[in-house]
């Protein structure tokens, strides 16, 4: 069974758990990857973290209260690696122990994918910058791109970050799929069709999930984007946060046709 870890910050209220995420483990946790979560966490509401990550089958050893026990892991146990924005711009030690991590992760080509997230904007375009470039996928929106680059089109979005050194870049596009580029392959997926269309929640995780499984098994970078699409767009079909397994992603990919011009149904 492949090995994922999360990075990211987690938090709750004491009643709902949130987080860049943790939705993104349940999701790949759903898809049939054993996941682990590190993050660090108010103690005041670990027991709730806690029991959802063990309520959607997450390994929480490497989450604590304590800021540096949360980081005592070993990368080689894992077959891919996901940080999220909210976790390099926590702090400084956070954003170093991530740049430290992308290094050896490289050398042991295990792959990192790192998603920027929609809080960072400016302020944060030199943290987010120095770990994308660094990372093995780079999957911003289309909104985060065209803030962290000033760029709006994925093409020129996807050249600029090469030009930085960056490796893969996805950008999300919503409704109308995701570009990608790599040294060798390079387009636009489009999403699939929604029978229906209930609560976009957890759409993004759910995309996330289905990129990483895709990166995890070494398929070409386009089909793995294919299989993000899927998964977020079955996302949306459900209330709540409601991913697919890998048998559901697997027959909803067979049966169900792609979009073209972009899901019209939201």
């Amino acid at each position: 069974m492949y090995k994922a870890l999360i990075l990211c910050k987690a938090y709750s209220d004491g009643k709902k758990v949130g987080s860049d995420g943790i939705y993104t483990a349940a999701a790949l946790s759903r898809l049939g990857i054993s996941t682990s979560v590190s993050s660090k966490i108010d103690e005041n509401f670990s027991e709730t973290i806690r029991e959802m990550l063990i309520k959607n089958g997450i390994d929480d050893s490497f989450v604590s209260a304590d800021e540096e026990e949360c980081f005592a892991f070993s990368p080689e146990d894992f077959d891919v690696i996901f940080i999220t924005g909210r976790f390099v711009i926590e702090n400084e030690n956070c954003f170093n122990f991530a740049k430290k991590l992308c290094a050896e992760c490289r050398k042991l080509e295990i792959p990192v994918v790192f998603d920027p997230g929609s809080d960072c904007g400016k302020d944060g375009f030199n943290v987010i910058e120095e770990i994308a470039v660094h990372s093995e996928v780079f999957v911003p929106s289309a909104k985060d791109a065209a803030v962290l680059f000033g760029e709006s089109e994925p093409e020129k979005i996807a050249e600029l970050f090469r030009s930085y050194g960056g490796n893969k870049i996805v950008v999300t596009l919503g409704k109308a799929g995701a570009f990608y580029k790599s040294n060798v392959e390079s387009g636009t997926t489009p999403t699939f069709r929604a029978e229906k269309v209930v609560d976009l929640t957890g759409a993004g995780d759910a995309f996330a999930a289905g990129l990483i499984s895709g990166i995890v098994e070494k398929i070409p970078l386009g089909e793995a984007v294919v299989r993000a699409n899927a998964c977020g767009c079955c996302a949306i079909q459900s209330e709540g946060f409601s991913f697919p397994d890998y048998q559901e992603l697997r027959e909803y990919m067979l049966t169900h046709r792609f979009v073209v011009e972009g899901c019209k149904d939201y």
